[in-house]
């Protein structure tokens, strides 16, 4: 029964009026409403609460108390009323306090200041309302209190496409789209909205797409379409994040960034072979000259797509990848480290060799494109090495050279030759030398020639290492050396396993094979005219008064201490034969000239007794001398002699010393 039951308000009946009163409860009033200025968030689920914005956190809330029964009683009744959360009421000093008739009529504006409103978790929120006495029933009002942020603790997957190779326009063509997946998140919730970004940076973006979460896609995967759009006019890296709020408006920090290539041009199609012209079959073996030389290891035909400005060819060899270098131009080569297609070890074996394009960050194809090759730096002597991989080996030292008569090595003269004796070569024996192994001995890059200029590892193993290895060389093949200071000598190890060879440092000879040549000796005083040549006048007489035909020496200062053997002899012809020599014409006269002499030239005389017998003939002046052990014979010219009236007629001029 409320208040407005009928009930005559007189003396007679006043005592049970008071009774009724005091026993009046109002029973069931309305639960507060939220006011316009603060509305709830609508529930997420049929039967679910509603939620208290984020936005409302740090300000008092205001509700309206719908009206009740009385509140427009003329009788002056007290109403007390005071909001609560959880049953907690607000503090005394926020109630509301009026007489009926309330004016103005309910509903009444309250201010909710209980800081246990934005406690987390389902808060009911509803009043006491006291009626001159009478505590009501009051229905309360619920709503969920969440201000937990998503928590982005996952990173956008992409495609795996996209890891290898970036974005590119292949993969928008006829509409196509690329799926930005996020994973589930730790504290995924209903009403949380989702947004998807790429771009260079966190500030520069494009939203790829959003996805509020409700009870049909809840458990659905978060994926998002990327378009050509998204992208276009982006060239190079960027990003792709998300962002995310809660149902009650709570911002996330946004997720990590994946990092993503785009490009404007289409991407490099690659799959040719890698060309390595040193070995251009399977059965190819790359050898220890063609490390000296650097293995080239390149492209021969342009791939699609190739962009000189900014693609890199990046080796490998044995899975050891090799920093990468640009390409300019296709068809090229780039030399392979040694080093690296060594690492594997020595001997004879395969090498994987491959490459992949690099633009960028990524790489064309994924896993290079391989192929095997036959490598094999077994060499004789000490092992290749790659740090220094040029010749010479230096563990084999020098060889050097020895004539049979010059007394110091490494010199090889005519006086050599004219002994007559063996010419040999010498290399230190080395610890490493075995079976198989072939030594050639070069001089100015000419080898010598078999069986002396060749050495071969002993099959009985009779070499000793303690001695050189021993060369000899034929005259033959020496004469065919031209003169040179510094002839080089050096040594080629072989072996008949492969081609490698090892070659020994260079030493340096003197070889002078080419004989001395000196001026002729000549009469002097001879007649102007050839045909007349040596007669009377052209006699002169010694101090002694010996008489005397003059021969001049021509200076040569390698004359000088060197015994010089004059020889004279007569002829019947001009052909000055050896073998038809007139009897009792030759003679041989001895001096040894000066340095001044040798410096300026010298006469020396042949008696007149030999050219008086040469009669009317011809006559030759020859001489000889040994030069540094080389025997060295210079003929003279065949001239005129007429002695034929000498004796008589002669009008000798006395010699004048020079």
């Amino acid at each position: 029964m409320s208040k407005s039951e009928d009930f005559a308000i007189n003396g007679r009946n006043r005592a049970q009026y008071r009774a009724y009163r005091a026993s009046l409860r109002l029973v069931d009033l309305g639960a507060p409403e939220p006011d316009s200025s603060n509305p709830l968030l609508p529930p997420l689920t049929a039967l679910g609460p509603q939620y208290l914005p984020y936005s409302y956190r740090s300000q008092p809330l205001k509700f309206m108390i719908p009206t009740f029964d009385d509140h427009d009683s003329t009788v002056p009744t007290l109403v007390t009323i005071r909001m609560t959360v959880d049953g907690t009421k607000d503090d005394v000093s926020y109630k509301y306090e009026d007489v009926t008739p309330l004016t103005p009529p309910p509903p009444i504006s309250m201010t909710l200041h209980l800081a246990s409103r934005n406690t987390p978790g389902l808060r009911k929120i509803s009043y006491t309302l006291d009626f001159g006495g009478n505590e009501a029933t009051v229905n309360e009002l619920e709503y969920r209190v969440d201000f937990v942020p998503p928590n982005l603790d996952k990173l956008i997957a992409v495609p795996q496409s996209v890891k290898d190779y970036g974005i590119g326009p292949e993969d928008f063509q006829s509409g196509a789209t690329l799926a930005l997946t996020y994973p589930d998140y730790s504290n995924k919730r209903l009403g949380d909205t989702i947004k998807c970004y790429i771009g260079p940076d966190s500030t520069v973006k494009r939203e790829v797409g959003s996805i509020t979460f409700d009870e049909s896609n809840f458990s659905k995967p978060i994926v998002f379409n990327l378009t050509a759009a998204h992208v276009a006019g982006y060239n190079g890296k960027c990003i792709v994040f998300c962002e995310a709020v809660s149902y009650p408006g709570v911002p996330t920090t946004p997720s990590g960034n994946t990092e993503v290539w785009v490009s404007q041009k289409l991407r490099p199609v690659v799959a040719e072979e890698l060309d390595v012209p040193q070995a251009p079959s399977l059965t190819s073996t790359l050898l220890v000259e063609h490390l000296i030389d650097g293995v080239g290891a390149g492209l021969k035909l342009v791939f699609p797509n190739f962009d000189n400005a900014v693609d890199e060819i990046e080796y490998s060899i044995d899975g050891a990848v090799q920093p990468p270098k640009h390409i300019t131009a296709i068809p090229f080569l780039n030399m392979l480290n040694n080093q690296a297609l060594l690492n594997s070890g020595h001997g004879r074996r395969q090498v994987k060799l491959g490459y992949r394009i690099k633009r960028g960050n990524f790489y064309f194809p994924v896993a290079p494109v391989e192929k095997q090759v036959w490598l094999d730096v077994r060499k004789p002597a000490a092992p290749f090495d790659p740090a220094n991989p040029a010749p010479p080996d230096l563990t084999l030292l020098q060889p050097w050279i020895q004539g049979p008569y010059s007394t110091e090595k490494n010199k090889l003269t005519v006086a050599d030759k004219q002994d007559g004796g063996v010419v040999k070569g010498y290399l230190p024996f080395h610890t490493r030398f075995k079976k198989g192994d072939t030594v050639r001995f070069y001089i100015n890059g000419r080898d010598a020639p078999p069986p002396g200029g060749v050495w071969v590892f002993p099959s009985d193993d009779s070499e000793d290492p303690s001695k050189p290895i021993e060369f000899e060389f034929e005259w033959d093949w020496l004469g065919t050396i031209p003169d040179d200071v510094d002839a080089n000598l050096n040594c080629i190890v072989e072996h008949d396993l492969n081609d490698n060879l090892a070659i020994s440092p260079v030493e340096y000879a003197e070889i002078k094979m080419q004989p001395i040549v000196l001026t002729a000796a000549a009469f002097a005083h001879m007649h102007a005219d050839p045909r007349i040549g040596f007669i009377c006048s052209s006699l002169r007489k010694l101090p002694g008064g010996q008489v005397v035909g003059v021969v001049r020496i021509p200076a040569d200062t390698r004359l000088e201490d060197n015994e010089v053997v004059l020889t004279y002899g007569g002829y019947p012809t001009d052909a000055a034969d050896e073998t038809s020599i007139i009897p009792g014409t030759k003679v041989e006269v001895k001096h040894t000239p000066t340095k001044a002499e040798a410096a300026t030239g010298f006469d020396m005389y042949v008696p007149y007794i030999h050219l008086q017998t040469t009669h009317n003939a011809y006559g030759r002046t020859d001489y000889e001398l040994n030069i540094a052990g080389e025997d060295v014979f210079t003929k003279g010219a065949v001239v005129r002699v007429n002695m034929s009236r000498g004796s008589d007629t002669c009008d000798l001029v006395p010699v004048i010393p020079v």
